[in-house]
C-alpha cells in the first residue's frame, strides 16, 4: 500500500520566534513534564511538529516535539540527557524562554486505523495524533518499550489520559511484557489487522517498525530524530538519507514516509 505523500516542501512551515512562560515542572520518573503559556502558539501546532526552545546560558535551541496543546498551553517532555536538556528541567516555573515554532512537517492525518510504536520520550510525537485518530473514530493501538519500568508514569500521563490500553514492554522484563514492542506489532500486523503504523524512538525501534510494515504492505511513518542545530534549514546539519536524495529533518520532517528514508 502506498503511504500518504507529505508533499515535502510544496509548502515551507511558517515560523516565528515566541515567549513562552514555565507553569509546571513535573517529573515523571526519569523525564520532566514542562507546562508551558504559549498565547501566541495557540492551537498552532499539527501532530509531529516540533519547537526549537532556547536554553539560558547555551548557544543552541533544543529540538522539542510538543506532547499535547490545550488552549494558550502547551506541554513537553523533556528528558535530561546533555548540559542544556538537563539545565531545562531544573527551571523553576515562571521562568520566560523563547521558541522558534511551529516547526517541520507533521504526520498525516489517519485515514485508518493506528498502531503507534513508541519508546521513551518519543511518546511526545505520537500523542497528538493518537488524539486525532480517537476524535474521528479509529481505532489505537499501542506498544511502548523501555529498558525497564522507568517509563510508566509517562505513559499514564500521556497515553493514560486518552483512556488508551498500552502493551508495555521491558527489555528486563521488569515491567509489562519482556521484550521489544515490535512484537506486539508484528502480532497485530500478523493478524491481518490493517492499520497505519506510527513510530518514534530509538532509531533501531524505528527501523524495525518502518520494516515490518513495509514487508506486510502497511503505510508507515517514522519521526526521525537527527541533531539539529537551527531548525529551520539554514545550517544544513540534520541530513536525511532519502531514496529521492538527502533532505534535511528540520524541514522536509522530521516526519518521513518509512519506504522514502533509506535505512
Amino acid at each position: 500500500m502506498t503511504p500518504q505523500s507529505l508533499e515535502v516542501n510544496a509548502e515551507r512551515p511558517r515560523w516565528d520566534d515566541h515567549e513562552l512562560l514555565l507553569s509546571e515542572n513535573r517529573p515523571l520518573g526519569p523525564h520532566h513534564l514542562l507546562r508551558f503559556e504559549a498565547p501566541t502558539l495557540a492551537s498552532r501546532f499539527r501532530p509531529g511538529q516540533f519547537l526549537n526552545l532556547n536554553v539560558p546560558g547555551h548557544v543552541l535551541r533544543r529540538p522539542l516535539a510538543v506532547l499535547r496543546q490545550e488552549g494558550d498551553d502547551l506541554e513537553l517532555v523533556i528528558t535530561p540527557f546533555g548540559p542544556g536538556t538537563r539545565d531545562l528541567v531544573n527551571l523553576p516555573p515562571g521562568t520566560r524562554l523563547r521558541a522558534l515554532a511551529p516547526l517541520g512537517n507533521g504526520f498525516p492525518a489517519p485515514e485508518e486505523d493506528v498502531a503507534l510504536v513508541s519508546g521513551g520520550a518519543g511518546v511526545a510525537a505520537l500523542l497528538m495524533t493518537a488524539a486525532a485518530a480517537l476524535k474521528s473514530g479509529r481505532r489505537v493501538h499501542v506498544f511502548h518499550g523501555a529498558p525497564g519500568d522507568e517509563d510508566v508514569e509517562l505513559i499514564k500521563a500521556s497515553y493514560g489520559e486518552l483512556g488508551l490500553e498500552v502493551e508495555y514492554y521491558s527489555e528486563d522484563g521488569s515491567y509489562g511484557r519482556a521484550g521489544l514492542p515490535t512484537a506486539g506489532l508484528e502480532r497485530l500486523l500478523a493478524d491481518g489487522v490493517a492499520v497505519g503504523v506510527y513510530s518514534v524512538g530509538p532509531y533501531g525501534l524505528m527501523r524495525a517498525a518502518a520494516l515490518l510494515a513495509l514487508e506486510y504492505d502497511r503505510p508507515a511513518y517514522v519521526s526521525l530524530d537527527v541533531h539539529m542545530a537551527c531548525g529551520v534549514g539554514a545550517c544544513l546539519s540534520c541530513a536525511v538519507l532519502t531514496k529521492s536524495g538527502q533532505k534535511h529533518a528540520c524541514v522536509d520532517g522530521p516526519v518521513f514516509a518509512a519506504e522514502e528514508v533509506v535505512w
